[in-house]
Order: structure tokens, then C-alpha cells, then sequence
């Protein structure tokens, strides 16, 4: 009769499929966004019209460039988190379910703000929309790091004090913005785009990845 600990190693599912599935979820939700916009009917339109219809689709195009860089990003975290994990527990999955649930709900929340851009309870409904599916990720990023990267020592504790902060800060900046469109929609806009484009650059995770590649933590 196998042990109480050796039967925690056994994996409920393979990384592989799991990591297959996820990703197979995030770009169904990339793919959804463009469908959002509409090709004008520009066949009897003069060159001014049609530059005038054009320019109508742009709220549309922006929200899309800023919910597809979401995606990104989630799916960038996402597979820097589980690098370098080798099984997943129910728990785990049931977490990432949750998530997946929130990226595949962004097309919605985009295409409302493409054709409401203007309208503030839209606004404010498309920040909520990416924040709760930050602390979503974050919730994922709780548990996988107390129950896989502390308990295992695949990182450094100084590090992973860093990097959750880094992640505490997507939902948290969110939900500044949203707060912030009650006083300036436009602002908020803009920092709903902002906020990817800054979480694109390399984070805590990815610079203790490097570091591991040369010095791997002996435990």
C-alpha cells in the first residue's frame, strides 16, 4: 500500500495536456476579439467616406489591440508559473478552470467598450471584467506557489516575495482604473492600455527563470 506522500506525487493529470488545453483556451479568446470588427460596406463610398468609416472602427480596433494584449500577458504569467512544474493536482485545475472562464468572458466586456466606449457604467465594466480576472490568476498563483514552488524550494523565497507583489499589482492597477473613470473615462482608457504594455516587460519570474538556467537551486 503505497504512502500518504508518495501518492501526493502522483500527478491527477499530465502537465502536457493541461498546459495544452489552457493554451488551446487563451487563443480561442485572442481569436474571438477580432471578430468584433466589422468591415464597413465600402463599395459606393468616395475616398473621404471611406476614411470616415475607417476611422469609426478605430474605438473597436483599440479594443481589441488592449484586450489581445491581456491575453498576452495571462498567457506569458501563465506559462512562466508552470514552467517548471512537472504535475497538477484537482485544486490546481478547478483554479485554472476559474481562469480560463474569466479569458474566455473578455471578448464580451471588449466588444461593449468598442461600441460604448464613451458610456461610464461600460467602462467600468470592462475594468472589473480584467481585474477579477487578475485575482483569479493571482488566486492561481497562491496556491501553486504554497503548494508547489515554497514546499519544492524551486525558487527563492526573496524572489517569490517579489514576484507576488509584481502579480498583486495587474488586478490591483485595474481596479485604480476602473476607480479613476468615475473622475476621467479617458484617463481610464488609457491606462486600461497602458497597464499590459507595461506588464509585457520581464517580470520577477522570468528573470529568476534565467538565472536558473545557469545556477539551478540545489535543494
Amino acid at each position: 500500500m503505497p504512502r500518504s506522500e508518495d501518492t501526493k506525487q502522483i500527478p491527477l493529470m499530465s502537465l502536457s495536456r493541461f498546459e495544452a488545453f489552457s493554451d488551446g483556451v487563451f487563443a480561442i479568446a485572442a481569436t474571438l476579439l477580432v471578430l468584433e470588427i466589422k468591415t464597413p460596406d465600402l463599395s459606393q463610398a468616395t475616398p473621404s467616406e471611406a476614411v470616415t468609416k475607417l476611422l469609426q472602427i478605430f474605438p473597436h480596433f483599440l479594443s481589441y489591440v488592449t484586450s489581445f494584449m491581456v491575453i498576452g500577458v495571462l498567457w506569458i504569467n501563465h506559462h512562466a508559473l508552470f514552467h517548471l512544474l512537472k504535475r497538477v493536482d484537482r485544486s490546481t485545475l478547478v483554479i485554472n478552470l476559474l481562469l480560463l472562464m474569466c479569458v474566455a468572458f473578455i471578448p464580451y466586456p471588449t466588444a461593449l467598450i468598442g461600441e460604448f466606449g464613451a458610456s461610464l457604467p461600460v467602462v467600468v465594466f470592462y475594468g472589473l471584467s480584467l481585474a477579477m480576472t487578475g485575482l483569479v490568476y493571482n488566486f492561481l498563483w497562491f496556491y501553486v506557489v504554497q503548494q508547489y514552488i515554497v514546499s519544492e524550494g524551486l525558487i527563492h523565497q526573496g524572489s517569490v516575495r517579489k514576484a507576488t507583489i509584481w502579480s498583486l499589482g495587474y488586478p490591483v492597477s485595474y481596479l485604480v482604473a476602473t476607480g479613476l473613470a468615475f473622475v476621467n473615462i479617458t484617463l481610464s482608457i488609457a491606462l486600461y492600455i497602458l497597464i499590459p504594455l507595461f506588464y509585457l516587460l520581464p517580470g520577477v519570474i522570468d528573470n529568476q527563470l534565467t538565472k536558473l538556467k545557469r545556477e539551478p537551486i540545489i535543494k
